[in-house]
C-alpha cells in the first residue's frame, strides 16, 4: 500500500527521497524541514512556537530535539520505518498534511502558544535585563536612585493602560514598542515612587524632570516633610 504520508511530505518539499532512502536504509531517523526549527540565532517565535507545539500534539510521530548549548537548535524528526504505516496511518497522514499546510499556506500551528511564547518572554526579559535598562534609564532623566524592586506587576499594568503590547524580536527575544515614549517613563517614575522607590535621605541633585516628578510625588500625600519644617511644626504645638 502507498505510504500516502511520506508522498504529502515528498510533495511539499518537507523531506527529500535520498534523504527519505538513506535514513531508511541506515535505520536512522529523519529530520523534516520546514517552519518548525531554528536556533538562537535562526527561526523566529511562530518557529518555536510550531517546534513546541507539534511535539505536544503529536507525541506518538515526532522526536522533538531542543539543544540546550551550542546555539540552542531545536527540530524535529521521524522514524521513517513506522511513519505511515499501520495503526498510525491515519494520524501521519494527518500530521503530513499539517506540515504541508505549514510550509505552503499559514505558518503558525497554534496561535494561543504563539501568544502564550511571547507573553513567556516578556515575563522572563523583567528579570534577565528590562529593568535594570529601565533602572539606567530612570537614572539618566532623574539622577535620581529610583528602585524598581517590586515594580513587575505594576509594569505590566501601565503596558496596559498605555496600550504597549510585548512582540517577538529576533529569534528568542521580545521588545515593548512604546516604553521609551515620554509619558510612559514619566508615569513609571511616579509609580516607583509611589512604590517607595526613593530614599529621599540620599537625594542630591537632580534634573529638572526630577525634581517636577519627585514633587508631584510628594505632593501627592505628603510622604515627605524636610527635618527642619517638621520641627517647627512640633515647637508650635
Amino acid at each position: 500500500m502507498k505510504n500516502e504520508a511520506f508522498q504529502i511530505l515528498l510533495d511539499a518539499g518537507i523531506v527529500t527521497e535520498d534523504k527519505l532512502m538513506t535514513a531508511l536504509h541506515g535505520g536512522n531517523t529523519l529530520t523534516i524541514s520546514g517552519p518548525w526549527e531554528g536556533s538562537d540565532y535562526s527561526g523566529s517565535d511562530w518557529q518555536e512556537s510550531n517546534h513546541r507545539s507539534l511535539a505536544r500534539d503529536y507525541k506518538s510521530l515526532l522526536i522533538c530535539h531542543d539543544s540546550a548549548y551550542g546555539h540552542c537548535e531545536y527540530w524535529l524528526e521521524i522514524d521513517p520505518r513506522e511513519f505511515g504505516k499501520g495503526s498510525v496511518r491515519d494520524e501521519a497522514k494527518g500530521l503530513a498534511e499539517v506540515l504541508a499546510g505549514l510550509v505552503h499556506e499559514y505558518p503558525i500551528y497554534d496561535e494561543d502558544d504563539n501568544y502564550r511564547l511571547i507573553e513567556e518572554r516578556a515575563e522572563a526579559a523583567w528579570n534577565q535585563y528590562l529593568r535594570s535598562d529601565l533602572s539606567s534609564k530612570i537614572w539618566k532623566l532623574t539622577e535620581a536612585d529610583i528602585s524598581l524592586d517590586d515594580m513587575h506587576d505594576k509594569f505590566r499594568e501601565l503596558l496596559g493602560e498605555h496600550e504597549i503590547w510585548p512582540e517577538a524580536e529576533g529569534h528568542r527575544d521580545v521588545s515593548f514598542p512604546g516604553i521609551n515614549d515620554p509619558e510612559f517613563q514619566r508615569d513609571l517614575i511616579l509609580a516607583a515612587l509611589r512604590n517607595g522607590g526613593l530614599d529621599t535621605d540620599d537625594m542630591s541633585d537632580l534634573t529638572h524632570l526630577g525634581y517636577e516628578l519627585v514633587g508631584t510625588w510628594m505632593a501627592e500625600d505628603y510622604a515627605w516633610v524636610h527635618p527642619d519644617q517638621m520641627a517647627l511644626d512640633l515647637a508650635g504645638v
